[in-house]
C-alpha cells in the first residue's frame, strides 16, 4: 500500500457527560466514554464504516497513520477528534495527539467567513447533496443516557442491538459526514488558508491542551455561599412583599405597583435608576434585587462542570471564533467575559470564602454576591512553584488605528509613554498634557470620546430636502420643528440596538419629545407609557402630534414645548400646482420635477398675514430664450398662496428633494395673494385629492384667527387609514441592531427632525446616550458637556476619519469594477464571488458572495453574506467605518498571535489569552518585564510600529 498523505475522519461517541456543558476534554475523561464508531478516507478516496461498538478494530495502517507526525488527518472540528482519539489509543491522563499533523476544515471554513458548522457551510458552500437530517435525533439515540422507563425495560442508555436499523443509519450518517467534509474541502481548495495560520492554530490548540488550574475549593466555597445568601435575601424579601416568588418578574412588578412604582422592566439599568427614587420598603426590596440578579454563581457552575481529573479546564478559547476579524472567542467558562474586580481587598475576600467565613463576609461587604462576583477571576491559579504573569498590549487598537490612518500626534503620545487618554484631551480641548493628571476630569472627557467614534447615517430634513445623514454638512440647516436652524456636525457610535415605535427607530436612551412634557424623555419611558410623540414635517408644518386624535391646543397647553403658538387653518383641496406635459404636443425643455430617492413632503414657504416682507428669490424669474418659439416659464409667487384654475384643481403632490421646485405655467390673469379682506369659506366636504391626510403641511391663507383642526371628526378622509378614527399603535417592539450617530448642536432648542419625528440633538441612534451607556455620567461629566466630545474628537483625529471613508471607497469600488484596489497599506480585491481584504501580516478577510446595494438608509452600500445579529445565514450591509473596524481588529488579533508564537518559542507555557492580554504560568525566577518585551517586539510587517505591553505577576488571576 502507498504510504498515505491525508486521512479524513469522523467519529461517532457515547459518554454521560453533557459535550455542550464540559468541553471535549472533560467529555472523554468520563469512565463510560467509549468511540462508537470511526469513519476514514485515505487521501479523498471512498469512505469506511469501523463498527467499534459491535466489535470491529481500526485497521493498523489507520493506527500508524494516526500516530505519523508526517500524515495530515483531517476532520471538521478537529479537536474532538483527536482528543477522543487520544482516549481511544490509550494516551496517559492529560496527554494528546500532538496536534502538528492536524488540521480543521472547520477553521478553514472560519477563514472564508463561512459557518462554523458542517451542516452550515455544507448547504453554502452547495456541498451539501444528500443530507441525512435525522443524524441529530440519531446522536441523541445512541450518543447520550437515555431516560429508564418501563417501555424500555428501564434502561439507560440504547446499544446497537436495541434498534438494529437506526444503528445502519446511523453507520450511513457517520459515512455521509466524511463525504460532505471532503466536499466541502474541494470547494474551498482555491482558496488556502496561509501555513503561518495553520501555525497559529497549532498553538491555539496546545494552549487549550495545557488547560488552567482552577482553585476548587474557592468554587465549592463560593456556591455553597451562595446557596445561603441567595436563601436568606429571598426570605427577606417575601417578608416584605409577601409574595411566593418575589425573584418572580411578574410578582415584582406587580407589587411595585400596588406600591405607586410602574416600571416596564427589572433589569440591572432599571432597576439602578429606580433605586434613585425610592424610599423605605420599596428601595430595600430593589436593593435585594439587585443582589439575587447577580449571575456569579453560574461562572463557578461551568468551572465545576468544566474541570478535569488532574484539577485543570481545558477547551476555553475558540480558534477563529469570530470569523469576520479572526479573533478568538471564548468557550465553556467564558474568560473574554469575566466580571472585573475593583476590591482594593481581593485577597482578603479571596481567604474569607475559601475559610468559609460568610458571616464576616456579610459583616464587610454590602453585597456578597457582588463580591463573589468579583472573585470568579481569581478562581484560576497556577500550579505549585509557579506564578501567573499577566501581561497585555497598551491601548492596541488605538495605536493600530492610528497607524494605518497615519494620524501621527497619536503615535508620537505613545511612543513617548504618554496615557492616551490625556494626550486625547489635550489634543481636544487644547489644554498641554502637563496640565492634566489621571484625575482630572478632562481626562475622562477624554478616556470618553476616545472610546466612541464612527460615522454613517439616515434621511432627515434639511433646508435642501432629505438627506443621509452622513452626506450633511455644516452648510445644510436642520428643521428643528419652528425653524431651519445650524448644526455642529454628525458623529457616528457604532452598533446598537433599537426599538421602533410611532414611526421611528431609536436606541431605547435616545431622547425624544412627547405629549405633556416639558423636557424630552428617554425614547424607551415613551414606548413603554404609551406617549404621543411629537411630530414635525417641512418648513410649514409646526410641531403636532402624530397618528392620535388630540387637539393641538391641549397637548401645546400642556406640554409648553413652544416658545409660541403657531395657529394652522384648514387645508384647501388643491391647494399646489404641477408642470405637466401636453399629451398631444411634447413642449421641449419643460423642466422636470426632481426627485430624491425618498419622497419628501411639500411645503411651501411661511406666510405671515401679509405682514412679513415679500421674500425675494434668488433665482432668475426668466428663464433665457435659446431659439424661436421656445417656451418660457416664470414663476407666479414665492408665497404660499393658490393659483386658482379649473385646470390645475386636479393637481397631485409631486416628488421633489426641496421646497419650491415645482414651476408654474404662464397665467394670463391676476389674482389676489393672501387677501386679508377675504372671508374664510368652510367646505362641506374636506376631501384632498391625490394628497396623504397625515403628509401635507397645514397652511395658513389669510388673517381668520380661527384654526380648523386636521383632524375634524365630522369626516374621516376618505383615503386615509391613519385618520381620527384609527386605533393607537401597538406599543415598541422589534429590537435589531442597525448603526446609530449624533447630530451635534442643532440649534438653539437642540432638537431636529428625523422621520417625521422630533428629537433631541443626541442623534437618531443616540450618540449622547451611547456616551451615556459607556459610563460618561458615571465618570462625573456634566450631561451638557457630552454633545461636544465625539465632535471634538473628529477634529483632532482627521487623519482617522479620512481613513473610513477612504475604506469605504476602496470596498465600492472593488465589488463595482472587480479590480484590485490598494489603499492606507490595505488591499482589496475581488475573487470568484468573493472580496478579500488582504492586511498587512498577509491574511485576508473575507466576505462571502458581496454585492452593491441600496441599505436600509437609502444609500449605496456593500453588502455580504455572514452570520448576522440573529444569528442566521443572511446579507448583511457594511460601510467604511465598520469595514475599518474590522481591519484594526483583524491587525490587533495578528500582534497577539504574533506575541503568543514568541512567548511559545521560549518554552514558557501559556494557559490561556483574554483580549489582548496573555497569562502565563512561569517558575518563581522569571520577571514580568522579561515576558513584556517578549510581546512587544514588532513583526516585520509591521514597520513603523511601535508596541507597549504592562504585567504584573500573581498567585491567582485577576485584572489590574
Amino acid at each position: 500500500m502507498a504510504k498515505i498523505s491525508n486521512l479524513s475522519c469522523d467519529i461517532e461517541t457515547y459518554s454521560s457527560v453533557d459535550l455542550r456543558k464540559s468541553g471535549v476534554y472533560r467529555y472523554a475523561e468520563a469512565d463510560d466514554f467509549e468511540v462508537l464508531l470511526f469513519a476514514y478516507s485515505i487521501d479523498g478516496e471512498a469512505v469506511h464504516v469501523v463498527d467499534l461498538a459491535n466489535g470491529e478494530k481500526i485497521p493498523k495502517v489507520i493506527t500508524d497513520a494516526i500516530l505519523d507526525e508526517s500524515v495530515t488527518k483531517w476532520a471538521f472540528n478537529a479537536t474532538f477528534e483527536r482528543v477522543c482519539l487520544s482516549r481511544l489509543i490509550g494516551l496517559p491522563q492529560g496527554e494528546y495527539l500532538n496536534p502538528t499533523s492536524w488540521k480543521c476544515t472547520m477553521v478553514w471554513s472560519a477563514y472564508l467567513g463561512l459557518p462554523l458548522s458542517l451542516e452550515g457551510a455544507a448547504i453554502v458552500t452547495g456541498a451539501d447533496k444528500q443530507k441525512l437530517s435525522e443524524g441529530k435525533d440519531l446522536i441523541r439515540f445512541f450518543s447520550i443516557p437515555c431516560r429508564p422507563t418501563k417501555t424500555n425495560g428501564g434502561r439507560t442508555r440504547n446499544l446497537p442491538i436495541h434498534a438494529p436499523e437506526r444503528w445502519d443509519n446511523f453507520k450511513a450518517y457517520n459515512k455521509r459526514d466524511v463525504e460532505t467534509e471532503l466536499a466541502i474541502q474541494e470547494k474551498l481548495s482555491k482558496f488556502l488558508m496561509p501555513e503561518a495560520e495553520w501555525d497559529n492554530y497549532i498553538l491555539d490548540q496546545i494552549i487549550n491542551d495545557t488547560g488552567v488550574k482552577l482553585d476548587m475549593k474557592l468554587v465549592e466555597k463560593a456556591i455553597q455561599g451562595d446557596d445561603i445568601i441567595r436563601q436568606k435575601v429571598m426570605e427577606k424579601m417575601q417578608s416584605i412583599t409577601h409574595l411566593d416568588n418575589p425573584n418572580s418578574v411578574l410578582q415584582l412588578r406587580e407589587w411595585l405597583k400596588r406600591k405607586g412604582v410602574i416600571t416596564d422592566s427589572l433589569n440591572k439599568a432599571s432597576v439602578q435608576e429606580l433605586l434613585q427614587t425610592t424610599t423605605g420598603d420599596v428601595h430595600e426590596v430593589l436593593q435585594l434585587r439587585g443582589h439575587l440578579a447577580k449571575s456569579s454563581v453560574k461562572k463557578y457552575t461551568a468551572m465545576e462542570n468544566v474541570i478535569g481529573k488532574d484539577g485543570r479546564a481545558r477547551g476555553l478559547i475558540q480558534f477563529y471564533g469570530a470569523n469576520r476579524t479572526g479573533r478568538f472567542a471564548g468557550r465553556l467558562i467564558q474568560v473574554q467575559n469575566l466580571p472585573r474586580n475593583y476590591l482594593p481587598d481581593l485577597e482578603q475576600a479571596r481567604n474569607l470564602v475559601r475559610a468559609n467565613q460568610f458571616d464576616a463576609l456579610e459583616m464587610l461587604y454590602d453585597s456578597v454576591p457582588d463580591v463573589l462576583s468579583q472573585l470568579i477571576r481569581t478562581a484560576f491559579v497556577p500550579k505549585r512553584g509557579h506564578k501567573f504573569i499577566i501581561a497585555d498590549f497598551s491601548s492596541i487598537e488605538r495605536v493600530v488605528l492610528a497607524w494605518l490612518a497615519g494620524e501621527k500626534w497619536v503615535l508620537d503620545a505613545y511612543k513617548r509613554k504618554e496615557d492616551l487618554y490625556i494626550a486625547t484631551a489635550s489634543q481636544m480641548f487644547g489644554v498641554p498634557i502637563d496640565k492634566i493628571d489621571k484625575k482630572d476630569a478632562l481626562r475622562d472627557k477624554g478616556k470618553v470620546a476616545d472610546l466612541a467614534c464612527i460615522a454613517e447615517g439616515e434621511l432627515v430634513l434639511t433646508d435642501k430636502g432629505l438627506v443621509p445623514i452622513e452626506q450633511i454638512t455644516l452648510e445644510h440647516k436642520l428643521w428643528d420643528g419652528e425653524h431651519f436652524v445650524s448644526h455642529d456636525g454628525v458623529i457616528y457610535k457604532g452598533m446598537k440596538e433599537v426599538i421602533s415605535y410611532g414611526g421611528l427607530k431609536a436606541t431605547e436612551d435616545h431622547l425624544v419629545w412627547v405629549e405633556g412634557k416639558s423636557e424630552p424623555v428617554q425614547f424607551k419611558e415613551a414606548t413603554s407609557s404609551g406617549a404621543h410623540l411629537l411630530q414635525t414635517g417641512d418648513g410649514r408644518k409646526t410641531i403636532r402630534l402624530g397618528e392620535d386624535n388630540q387637539s393641538r391646543e391641549k397637548m401645546e397647553q400642556e406640554s409648553q414645548l413652544l416658545q409660541g403658538i403657531n395657529p394652522m387653518c384648514k387645508l384647501r383641496t388643491n391647494p399646489m400646482d404641477a408642470s405637466k406635459q401636453p399629451a398631444k404636443r411634447p413642449v421641449k425643455r419643460l423642466s422636470t420635477m426632481l426627485s430624491t430617492k425618498t419622497n419628501s413632503i411639500m411645503a411651501g414657504p411661511q406666510i405671515n398675514c401679509s405682514e412679513t416682507k415679500m421674500r425675494k428669490s434668488k433665482c432668475s424669474r426668466l428663464f433665457k430664450l435659446r431659439r424661436t418659439r421656445d417656451p418660457v416659464q416664470i414663476q407666479f409667487s414665492s408665497r404660499s398662496g393658490t393659483l386658482d384654475h379649473r385646470k390645475l384643481r386636479s393637481a397631485e403632490q409631486k416628488s421633489r428633494n426641496r421646497q419650491n421646485r415645482q414651476r408654474w405655467p404662464l397665467r394670463a390673469r391676476k389674482h389676489p395673494i393672501c387677501n386679508k379682506a377675504r372671508k374664510l369659506c368652510e367646505q362641506t366636504d374636506y376631501r384632498i385629492s391625490g394628497m396623504e391626510a397625515n403628509r401635507m403641511a397645514l397652511c395658513k391663507n389669510g388673517c381668520n384667527k380661527e384654526v380648523i383642526s386636521r383632524y375634524e371628526t365630522r369626516r374621516n378622509y376618505r383615503r386615509c387609514e391613519k385618520s381620527s378614527t384609527r386605533k393607537e399603535e401597538e406599543l415598541a417592539a422589534n429590537f435589531r441592531k442597525v448603526r446609530v450617530y449624533d447630530i451635534l448642536n442643532a440649534g438653539a432648542n437642540h432638537r431636529f427632525t428625523v422621520s417625521n419625528v422630533l428629537v433631541h440633538n443626541c442623534g437618531y441612534g443616540g450618540s449622547v446616550g451611547a456616551l451615556k451607556a459607556m459610563g460618561a455620567l458615571d465618570m462625573g461629566l456634566d450631561e451638557r458637556e457630552l454633545k461636544p466630545l465625539v465632535d471634538s474628537w473628529r477634529f483632532a483625529n482627521p487623519k482617522i476619519v479620512s481613513f473610513w471613508w477612504d475604506v469605504d471607497r476602496a470596498t465600492k469600488e472593488t465589488v463595482r469594477k472587480r479590480q484590485i484596489y490598494v489603499t492606507h497599506g490595505i488591499q482589496f480585491e475581488y475573487q470568484s464571488g468573493m472580496m478579500f481584504i488582504k492586511l498587512p501580516s498577509g491574511r485576508k478577510l473575507a466576505y462571502v458572495k458581496p454585492r452593491l446595494g441600496i441599505n436600509s438608509f437609502g444609500n449605496e452600500s456593500v453588502s455580504y453574506e455572514g452570520i448576522g445579529a440573529t444569528k442566521k445565514w443572511e446579507r448583511i450591509f457594511s460601510y467604511g467605518p465598520k469595514f475599518v473596524e474590522n481591519i484594526v481588529q483583524a491587525i490587533s488579533r495578528d500582534l497577539l498571535c504574533h506575541a503568543l508564537q514568541r512567548v511559545h518559542q521560549e518554552d514558557f507555557r501559556i494557559v490561556m489569552h483574554v483580549h489582548d492580554e496573555i497569562v502565563v504560568e512561569a517558575p518563581t525566577d522569571v520577571t514580568v518585564e522579561y515576558v513584556s518585551n517578549l510581546m512587544i517586539e514588532p513583526p516585520s510587517w509591521a514597520k513603523g510600529l511601535m508596541l507597549r505591553a504592562d504585567g504584573f505577576e500573581k498567585d491567582f488571576y485577576k485584572k489590574d
